[in-house]
């Protein structure tokens, strides 16, 4: 199925995945295996069933490139502005930006190449175009992206190279390596960074992100600390009914204080805004 994109969800007037009204496409299939992922009916690039409140269903829609495109394009009145009238200097001016359509996931580079005619089409409407990811994906399908993309929002987990491989099942080397390009372009990035108990919010790792905010160029906007939530565990018991072996997260969750000292620290790296976002 060359021509065609498997994607789980298309959510209309979303306010949460970039700037201004969005449509959010989320895109099934993910490189990594985050524990606490608020997403599972992403991580598998197959259709799953689930039942859910006694009904069953089916997690994932194949769509060719086009039937996407219309999908996404018929939104297009909500998107107000055209991209090409705002030149960003400044990081406050992130909230002036129109809005227009994100690709998530799941990790969505992972289906650049089947989604590259869908953001050529978008594109060359001057729509606003941003991406969720966590950069897990080879350097192929990220360079798809930057001929199209407005703006990144780039997940920071877990930056110990022995705990990535063991926790996320990722390449930390690949995600150096990604960042760096991603940067070296001078692509507009958004960093968000989890705060998962036991898994992304000991020191070490809370030092290691900072570091790395510290070492962004000119292209960092923003920075979201993502307080840990359990938003996703219905769809957990949902595939878990329909036989999908998947074991549900145990959500500890973290202190409001940690993420307040966190986020005073992290300001010591950087000249962008840093908020602390409780989903």
């Amino acid at each position: 199925m060359m021509d065609k994109i498997l994607v789980t969800d298309i959510q209309r007037f979303s306010f949460h995945d970039g700037p201004g009204i969005r449509t959010t496409v989320f895109l099934k299939g993910c490189s990594i295996r985050c524990p606490w992922c608020s997403n599972p009916e992403n991580l598998e690039p197959a259709i799953q069933r689930y039942i859910k409140d006694g009904n069953e269903g089916l997690y994932g829609r194949w769509y060719s490139s086009a039937e996407l495109y219309q999908e996404v394009i018929r939104d297009k009145e909500f998107y107000i502005g055209d991209i090409t009238e705002y030149k960003i200097t400044d990081p406050m001016m992130l909230d002036k930006l129109p809005g227009g359509v994100t690709f998530s996931g799941g990790e969505c580079l992972l289906q650049m190449s089947e989604l590259e005619d869908v953001l050529r089409r978008l594109h060359s409407e001057k729509i606003h175009i941003t991406i969720e990811t966590s950069l897990f994906s080879n350097i192929e399908q990220l360079e798809i992206a930057l001929k199209y993309v407005d703006l990144f929002y780039v997940d920071i987990k877990i930056l110990d190279k022995m705990r990535c491989r063991n926790v996320l099942k990722g390449n930390l080397d690949s995600y150096y390596n990604n960042l760096s390009v991603l940067m070296k372009r001078g692509a507009l990035t958004v960093a968000r960074i989890p705060v998962i108990a036991g898994f992304t919010d000991d020191i070490e790792n809370r030092e290691r992100v900072a570091e790395l905010l510290g070492s962004f160029q000119g292209n960092l906007l923003k920075v979201e600390i993502i307080k840990e939530h359990n938003l996703g565990i219905s769809k957990y018991q949902s595939l878990r009914k329909a036989g999908t072996s998947i074991k549900v997260p145990d959500y500890k969750g973290v202190e409001d204080n940690m993420l307040i000292d966190y986020r005073a620290r992290l300001k010591k790296y950087v000249n962008v805004p840093v908020e602390v976002c409780k989903i």
